[in-house]
Parts: structure tokens; sequence; C-alpha cells
């Protein structure tokens, strides 16, 4: 990407700022791309993704290193605007490689700027459109651990697949026991089921193929307070790191269905709420709504919990006095017949 964007040569994008002009709207005079712009590009290529006030501050250092007479942008619609720029040379529109693009995520506190790569609709199979798993696949993991990436976020990502995209750290890693899954599914029943060939992981490894794609910012790891924990045996947990939320989203929303996440064209990610959650809250209501409904009618009227009381009691007496008068009866039965 870097040579393609005409860093150490004048490179094919150059030659088309001549006949491209795109403004950035704010204070200052209209840019075309040029090397402020493609010094950005490096700077993501470095980080992939950064918060909007880190973004902010990497931009200014770049505006003064040109010596460019215009500030640099500093609002999220000139920001955005400059990115537009970038985004016209090194994506959809221009050398289709990536694109950079703004993130509301929910979890996460701060508004993030990231380099996401662009969805490759050349490729057949639905692994190789994503240019990012490609790479992921080839530089960092094998094929045991790539499986062991792709069941924990099916598992993140799918509707009852765990509590608001937070998979307990246990389960992650007992995914690696792919011979297990392979007995209880069938490739005919599901597609996702591993491959024979893929070697189970032993925990130790599963474990630091987590903590690999936490680094690589692919996974991320979370502690959950203890009622939230709900008596597992810890409190960690994994969800999607900012790298799948950037780059994944296409494989995530065609491959697979009832999700539990949503992105939105405006650049927000959050989690759905699950039918646990809602039938607890539900049940919390009910259970606050009937115990006022209790305490109400015992503090008005204690003679109606009494009146109760004695009919259950002549209930209960009797159901014993019926259940003698069976147990006398019953030999009388026996010999008649």
């Amino acid at each position: 990407l870097g040579v393609h964007c005409g860093v150490g040569e004048e490179g094919r994008l150059r030659d088309r700022q001549e006949k491209r002009r795109s403004p950035v709207e704010g204070p200052g005079v209209a840019m075309d791309y040029g090397d402020v712009h493609r010094a950005a590009i490096q700077v993501f290529l470095v980080k992939k993704h950064m918060t909007e006030d880190e973004t902010k501050k990497q931009l200014r250092e770049l505006f003064s290193a040109f010596k460019l007479q215009q500030p640099p942008p500093f609002t999220t619609k000139e920001l955005s605007a400059f990115f537009n720029v970038i985004n016209e040379e090194i994506g959809h529109g221009g050398i289709n490689h990536a694109e950079i693009k703004r993130l509301n995520i929910e979890g996460i506190p701060e508004r993030i700027w990231g380099l996401a790569q662009v969805h490759l609709e050349e490729e057949q199979d639905a692994e190789a459109k994503e240019a990012a798993l490609k790479e992921l696949k080839s530089r960092w993991l094998n094929p045991s651990q790539m499986e062991l990436f792709k069941l924990v976020v099916e598992s993140i990502v799918k509707a009852g697949g765990c509590r608001g995209g937070m998979l307990d750290i246990n389960n992650a890693v007992n995914m690696g026991r792919f011979s297990i899954k392979n007995k209880r599914r069938s490739v005919e029943d599901d597609e996702e089921a591993p491959v024979p060939s893929v070697k189970d992981l032993k925990a130790e490894e599963a474990m630091h193929t987590l903590e690999r794609l936490v680094e690589l910012d692919w996974l991320r790891f979370e502690n959950v307070d203890q009622a939230e924990a709900r008596g597992t045996h810890n409190n960690k947990r994994v969800t999607l790191g900012i790298r799948s939320i950037l780059d994944l989203r296409k494989y995530i929303e065609t491959r697979y269905d009832n999700l539990g996440c949503v992105w939105t064209n405006g650049g927000d990610f959050k989690w759905l709420a699950s039918d646990d959650d809602a039938g607890q809250d539900a049940g919390k209501e009910n259970e606050g709504s009937t115990g006022k409904r209790a305490s109400s009618s015992r503090d008005e009227g204690g003679g109606h919990d009494t009146e109760d009381d004695e009919e259950e009691e002549g209930n209960g007496a009797g159901e014993a006095r019926g259940s003698k008068r069976q147990q006398r009866e019953g030999p009388t039965r026996r010999s008649t017949e």
C-alpha cells in the first residue's frame, strides 16, 4: 500500500491528482491529494486505528511538518472530508485496497478512526473475500489457530452465543478441542463445523492464540463484575477487537444469520439485547410488582391472608382424611375383585 500511495516514488496516484480536486471543508483552502495524505496513510498503516483525539494530534504534527498554510482538520466533518480524499485514492474508487473509517463502538467511550481493508468482490470464497483474514492467516496464524479464531468470532456475534458479545474465557479456550466439536456437528448439518484435518489445540496453545489475537486487536479481553459472572470460575470475557469490527463486517454479516450485533452506515457498532436479558429484566419488574402487591395486601387487610391459610388448612385436612379412607377401602376392593 505504501508504494501505491506514492511514498518513495511518484506513482500513478500522484498523476490522478491533476484530474481530481477534493476539497477539505473548514478553515483554509481546498486540498488536493498530496504528501500530507500519503503521510497520514503511513501513520494508519503502523497504528491501524486511533481515537479521534489521537488522530487530530497526528494530523497537527503532519501539517506542521509539511509547513502547510491551512490549519489541520479539527471537527468530525472536516476529518471526514480529509479522509474522503484518501479513500478516493486507496479505496473502491482507487486502488481498491483500504479505507479510513470512523467508528462509534459500544463499550469504547471514544470515537475511533481506523484503516479497514476492503472487501475483495472478485474472490469466490467468503473467507478469501476478506483481505484482512487472508493477511491474518498467512502472517500470524496456523490452520488450527485460524479455526479457533473463527469459532470464537462465531460464538461472540451470533445471537444466543453469549451475553452482550462477552464470551467466557474458559469456553473460548475449550473451543480449541476441535475433535469433540466434530463429533457433535457434521459438515452436512452445519457449514461451520471444523474440518477434520485441523488438529486440536492444547489449553495453553489456545490461550496463547487468544492472547496473540488480543495483542493484534482482533479480540479484546474484558473483566465483568461478580453479578455478571454468575458463579463462573472467573470474570474474564472475550469480545471482538477493533480490527475485527473494522475489517470483518462483510464476512460476519454474509456468513452468519441471527446476529447479536449490528453495524450502521453512520459508523456505529453495538450489541443487541438478548432474549435472556429481556426476560430477566421483565422478570425483575414482575417480581418487584408482585412483591409490592403482596406487601400492600398484608398491610391493608391481614384477615384475607388468614382466610386463605384456613382454606389451605381445610383442603389439607380433607386430603389427609381422603387418603386414610382410601387406605381402609383398598383391601376391600382387592378382596371383592
